[in-house]
């Protein structure tokens, strides 16, 4: 352990095919959760002993594979727990449902137990929730306490509702509310339009602010062979925090005398995405995305929020049969980072991150055994160019190997192998060379 911090700052985010706006990624060799075992468990019944009762139960198992002492870089929560493991009950719930012939309770639903509900916000909750659904309206209520795994908040109480009137065949008005220490509440509507087209729109408000505006146009038409995505969003204002909305809790667990990580609100800026997909034919398909976001002021640029002009191009290759090739172009700008606006203060970080980001990614695929066994092998290169206030690094090239194997052993389970090698990431301190990951899985269902 050097005591010097990374110079990146960065946000780790997983590889996707769609636009990602939380970060840039990077291979998971750099995040905290090298070296552990994890395990998802999920069960329940339905029907059992009653048709009206189903229920539900996923736990959540990790641990640390090898030692960490405090002061190592790769400290993660689980290494705070004894002997390095955890054990975490996710949801486990009674569902009691309503019948046809039941009345005023036909087509109702009781949920008791730990359980998510989305609405408003994602709320994780001890407690009940209601539903009723008609072919006209649908609504839900809920109330309980707020669960957590890694902290004791003085706040404990939650609740809201989500209600939906179907205004026709194609279109609908929902309302959702939530309220913990602050009330968030949301209007929705969406209207299916001809050809294929689907609108919807949405606005947002904590508390007394008026907060997000989006709008959004989805094509696709019957023969499923072109897909386009409009999208507009609009940030009004910064009154609320968009990473988490549990951040105004009190924490009374002694083991968290500092704030959690925050990474502060995202200032007002507006946002345009335009996705496209099309099948040329059986053995190609091709895509695309552009992002644009530029911030209302550029005084408000950090770390984190950044106008930027994000570019994606990708094609999937059919060439025989059983065989599948992957492609991708990724390209990101910042421009507010480039500016020529002084920092003001010696620790400004408004102008630290990257700049510009360029990767090039291929894989290619292979089913056997009529489809039982499928492999998957590719590899990609990375361009970056950074900056603080007082360094200046351009061309930091990366690359890398990926690979995985993927066995059905039967109707119910899978076992799964996974593989990276990544070349000598040299803008980080301490440096990292030729890092490994390697994972081993199974799936079950029952």
């Amino acid at each position: 352990f050097t005591r010097r911090p990374t110079v990146t700052s960065v946000i780790n985010a997983p590889a996707s095919a769609v636009f990602n706006p939380s970060g840039i990624p990077y291979p998971l060799a750099f995040q905290s959760s090298t070296n552990e075992m994890y395990s998802f468990f999920n069960w329940g019944t339905r029907g059992w002993l009653s048709d009206r009762v189903n229920s539900n139960f996923t736990f959540a198992y990790s641990q640390d594979l090898t030692h960490v002492t405090n002061a190592s870089p790769q400290l993660s929560i689980i290494d705070t727990f004894g002997s390095h493991r955890r054990l975490e009950l996710v949801s486990g719930y009674i569902e009691i449902d309503g019948r046809p012939s039941d009345g005023l309770f036909a087509g109702s639903n009781l949920r008791l137990g730990r359980q998510d509900v989305y609405g408003a916000e994602l709320a994780e909750m001890d407690g009940a929730s209601f539903t009723v659904n008609r072919p006209r309206y649908s609504w839900t209520i809920y109330a309980g306490r707020r669960h957590t795994y890694f902290s004791d908040p003085v706040q404990r109480a939650i609740g809201g509702g989500n209600f939906l009137v179907r205004l026709g065949k194609d279109s609908s008005f929902e309302y959702d509310t939530l309220y913990y220490i602050l009330g968030t509440n949301l209007f929705r509507y969406r209207q299916v339009l001809g050809n294929g087209w689907l609108f919807s729109s949405s606005f947002r408000m904590v508390g007394s602010a008026p907060t997000d505006f989006t709008a959004d146009a989805i094509w696709s038409p019957e023969d499923g062979k072109t897909s386009l995505r409009l999208s507009f969003a609009q940030k009004i204002t910064d009154k609320d925090y968009f990473y988490d909305y549990t951040y105004n809790a009190r924490d009374l667990d002694p083991y968290n005398p500092l704030l959690r990580l925050n990474l502060e609100a995202l200032h007002p800026h507006s946002q345009f995405v335009i996705d496209f997909s099309r099948l040329i034919n059986d053995r190609l398909r091709l895509g695309g995305s552009v992002a644009v976001r530029r911030l209302n002021h550029i005084q408000d640029t950090g770390p984190f929020d950044t106008s930027f002009q994000d570019y994606r191009a990708y094609g999937q290759v059919f060439p025989w049969k059983r065989v599948d090739l992957l492609f991708a172009y990724h390209e990101r700008d910042s421009d507010d980072r480039t500016s020529s606006v002084p920092p003001l203060e010696f620790d400004d970080l408004s102008h630290t991150g990257e700049t510009k980001v360029q990767d090039v990614s291929l894989e290619i695929g292979r089913s056997f055994i009529d489809g039982r066994l499928v492999l998957r092998a590719g590899g990609f290169y990375r361009n970056l160019d950074l900056r603080d206030q007082f360094t200046l690094i351009t061309d930091a090239g990366n690359k890398g190997v990926l690979a995985d194997a993927s066995f059905k052993l039967d109707s119910r389970s899978r076992l799964i192998f996974e593989y990276g090698l990544d070349s000598d990431y040299h803008v980080f301190e301490p440096d990292i060379q030729n890092s490994q990951t390697f994972r081993v899985g199974v799936a079950w269902s029952y």
